[in-house]
């Protein structure tokens, strides 16, 4: 910790003169300074006993990374260093004292999705908004659902985004507008940002989306099924009962669309578990309330998550939910009636990813 009191004062580690009396803020327990010629100066317990907010063992990264981020946030107002707060028993790494205020958490150290919740909960409970940047051992690891359930947020200008922050340039370093593209694919911008006022600005870049290749989407479910891979056999398995393929899906579903990281396997897999769902049901009206429910369904089975930590999939499902019945109404497969959609005509289906690519050569000449 880099906060101590003494004699009822807080004291910063960096000014702090050795002695014995320094103890916790937060458990009134004794604390000694560390102050080497290597490593900043720092707080530690003596004993750690049931201190609710304790942080021994942290890196030096941490510790010059909390005094590099009070710098930099200091333009929105009083930064505090290792606030204690104790109606929540947690403490802010830096305390951004503002009409609303900020909490600063530099994350440093594994962290499951469980506590994050816990500590983001507790300060919306106070009315706090909680931004987390996440160290190197977090700034190694592969963008994916495990970073973006635990730590992803929309910020003004950037999109949903991943702030981590770099000690040694001392910038944050922004992964921004995150998205899934149409086959499933994680894709997302980076860029660096010295300051509050680039930060406030947000991104200043023309932002495109490169097409997907759906011909070697295709050929790629054809050899994951072939594979037997795990995540895909209780598609097929669902598929078969209405004779279908999963690469084998019409051209009528394909879309690129691309949709918040919450889509699991992707909105095309999702399409056409849904696609073989509705087109089993010729003869009945498609009713807003039945297309939701087969919507939710394909959504848990492609392995959706309809809540992240900080923000929901939705909004995002029923958006999908309406390009795709958009989408069906211009290809004629279904017509708006007064109580929903019927179906017109069900789009071809290839036997298998062969035979579509069989058709395809065909049609191309």
């Amino acid at each position: 910790m880099l906060i101590a009191l003494v004699e009822q004062k807080l004291v910063d580690a960096k000014d702090a003169a050795r002695c014995d009396d320094y103890c916790c803020p937060a458990c009134q327990q004794t604390v000694i300074l560390h102050h080497g010629t290597r490593v900043q100066p720092y707080f530690a317990h003596k004993s750690l006993g049931d201190c609710a907010v304790a942080t021994e063992g942290e890196t030096q990264q941490h510790v010059v990374g909390k005094r590099q981020l009070a710098k930099f946030f200091r333009g929105w107002g009083p930064v505090t260093l290792e606030k204690i707060l104790p109606e929540i028993q947690q403490r802010a790494d830096c305390w951004v004292a503002r009409a609303h205020p900020v909490a600063v958490e530099f994350q440093c150290s594994p962290i499951n999705a469980e506590q994050v919740a816990q500590r983001t909960a507790g300060y919306r409970q106070l009315g706090v908004y909680p931004c987390w940047l996440l160290g190197e051992r977090f700034g190694r690891q592969k963008i994916g659902w495990s970073l973006i359930d635990r730590f992803a947020s929309p910020l003004r200008g950037w999109g949903l985004c991943l702030l981590f922050w770099d000690v040694g340039r001392q910038q944050i370093r922004l992964v921004h507008h995150l998205y899934q593209d149409a086959t499933g694919t994680y894709g997302f911008w980076q860029s660096w940002v010295s300051s509050l006022a680039e930060l406030e600005a947000g991104n200043q870049r023309r932002l495109w989306v490169p097409p997907i290749n759906v011909r070697q989407f295709r050929r790629d479910l054809d050899q994951k099924l072939l594979r037997a891979t795990p995540a895909l056999r209780p598609l097929q398995e669902t598929l078969y009962l209405h004779g279908h393929h999963l690469a084998g899906f019409p051209a009528a579903f394909v879309t690129q669309h691309v949709t918040l990281p919450l889509f699991g396997q992707g909105l095309l897999v999702w399409r056409a578990i849904v696609g073989a769902w509705i087109f089993s049901l010729r003869g009945e009206v498609l009713t807003p309330a039945t297309l939701g429910r087969l919507a939710e369904e394909g959504f848990a089975l492609i392995g959706g998550h309809l809540q992240a930590g900080r923000f929901s999939g939705t909004a995002e499902l029923a958006r999908a939910q309406r390009d795709f019945m958009a989408d069906l109404t211009v290809a004629g497969a279904v017509i708006k009636v007064k109580d929903g959609w019927q179906i017109n005509a069900e789009p071809q289906w290839a036997t298998d990813y062969t035979t579509w690519l069989k058709n395809d050569e065909k049609k191309l000449g």
